[in-house]
């Protein structure tokens, strides 16, 4: 007469542990499989097993309900389980417990592991173990990931991200509340844009191990680009030599400008006691000049008064910096309707070539829509139409600066939003993030060019 062998149910929706467990299976055992919960419960009633081992999250039923089913009825309380688990958690451990488990396994397991338990259960002897948490196998084996640090000697720093002026308090702490100031830095070559009261904290970094060179390039003479100047610590230091590279103005040189900030009415320090050597360069629209491997070019922006953009080149990383850009002024309507054959767009083809080759783009969009209706002729860019920029200069990477003074922290995320429609809205594929004080971007040499 045939010796009845013990039915063995495996109830897991991964195939291959079937295959798996089947492969190594004894003449002792008959094995028949289940992937989802329904499948299990007919294979239950159809193949009657002496021993179910069946995974926690089973598809369709979970694990622990078809186990509480099952220790529950009368009819099928005499089948043993044992549970399974890629999450061998406390909780799931003591509810496993609850429900009269006959042993709570952690996956991944051995096959030696399983064929230990099979007998043990059959013998008459298989309890729960007391739990014992993660596999301290796993933990020993594993090494947590660290990201590769993308911080190098060559990158860009927003010290200011604020236009008009600086704003502070607890409505500010995400994004900032200093005005523009950009550092950009290659190695022990810095090229600093812009010195509003960014320029202050960044000043005092500084001043801890102060260059010898120093280049300030200033787009325009506007307050909110030239007020964090006076608390610059390196202009007190008298081996720092500061080169101010700015626009030649529509009214009064550079020199004069910064002597007129500097008198006793307005600071108790002159223009002619900063310590410092201070050189007052020139920049000519279109022509490029050098600092280290450091290249600059500019074009003029629309914004009142002798203002500049500028496109930077650092090993082979090609980016805009546009804080003050009024585009398309006065056009308020859907920006799809904006092409370069617009008659409203081609005053700026040649800005819009200008940022063609970019890598990526910082450029403001400070006003929202509705806020743009009430602001045209002040100098900034809607969200929408800074968007058609992007679109026409073919740009897929733009970090948004010089916020409002307004826009809270609450705003700008809302901003953000809007800004992510608008780009949808025009099947625009470009990333877009807010810049805030303090943002670092590493400038790596890919070598593209």
């Amino acid at each position: 007469m045939k010796e009845k062998r013990n039915r063995i149910l495996i109830a897991d929706a991964d195939r291959a542990l079937h295959q798996k467990i089947k492969s190594g299976k004894s003449s002792s055992y008959q094995f028949e499989s289940a992937y989802t919960g329904f499948s299990c419960w007919e294979k239950i009633e159809l193949f009657d097993p002496d021993l179910i081992i069946i995974d926690l999250m089973l598809p369709q039923i979970h694990g622990m309900e078809i186990l509480r089913k099952i220790k529950s009825s009368p009819r099928t309380q005499h089948i043993g389980v044992i549970l399974a688990s890629t999450c061998p958690s406390t909780q799931n451990y003591h509810s496993a417990l609850m429900n009269h488990v006959d042993y709570f396994l952690e996956k991944p397991f051995a096959l030696t592991q399983l064929s230990s338990l099979i007998h043990r259960y059959f013998k008459g002897d298989l309890s729960p173990d007391p739990f014992a948490g993660i596999s301290s196998q796993v933990l020993e084996g594993s090494h947590c990931y660290v990201p590769k640090k993308h911080v190098t000697s060559t990158y860009l720093k927003f010290w200011g991200t604020r236009g008009s002026n600086p704003v502070s308090g607890a409505d500010y702490i995400r994004f900032g509340g200093n005005t523009a100031c950009l550092e950009v830095r290659d190695g022990n070559d810095l090229v600093i844009f812009d010195a509003g009261t960014g320029i202050r904290p960044f000043g005092n970094q500084l001043n801890e191990k102060p260059p010898k060179d120093i280049h300030l390039v200033l787009s325009h003479f506007h307050f909110d680009h030239l007020s964090g100047f006076p608390f610059f610590a390196p202009i007190y230091n008298p081996d720092c030599h500061i080169h101010i590279w700015t626009p030649i103005g529509f009214e009064k040189t550079a020199r004069e400008i910064f002597t007129e900030m500097l008198t006793y009415a307005f600071f108790p320090v002159r223009l002619e006691d900063i310590q410092a050597t201070l050189t007052f360069k020139d920049i000519h629209e279109g022509v490029p000049f050098r600092i280290g491997n450091i290249e600059i070019n500019s074009h003029y922006a629309f914004h009142p008064g002798a203002t500049l953009c500028f496109k930077i080149n650092c090993h082979n990383n090609v980016f805009g910096y546009a804080t003050d850009n009024e585009l398309f002024m006065g056009y308020h309507g859907n920006p799809n309707t904006l092409s370069l054959k617009h008659p409203l767009t081609r005053p700026f083809h040649s800005l819009i070539e200008f940022f063609e080759d970019c890598d990526f783009l910082i450029h403001e969009a400070q006003y929202a829509p509705a806020e743009y209706q009430s602001k045209v002729g002040w100098g900034h860019s809607s969200i929408c139409n800074a968007a058609v920029l992007m679109k026409l200069a073919k740009i897929t990477d733009w970090i948004i600066t010089h916020h409002d003074p307004k826009h809270t922290d609450m705003d700008l995320l809302k901003k953000i939003q809007l800004q992510y429609d608008i780009l949808d809205d025009m099947k625009l594929d470009c990333r877009v993030r807010m810049a805030f004080d303090f943002l670092t971007v590493p400038l790596i040499n890919t070598q593209k060019r």
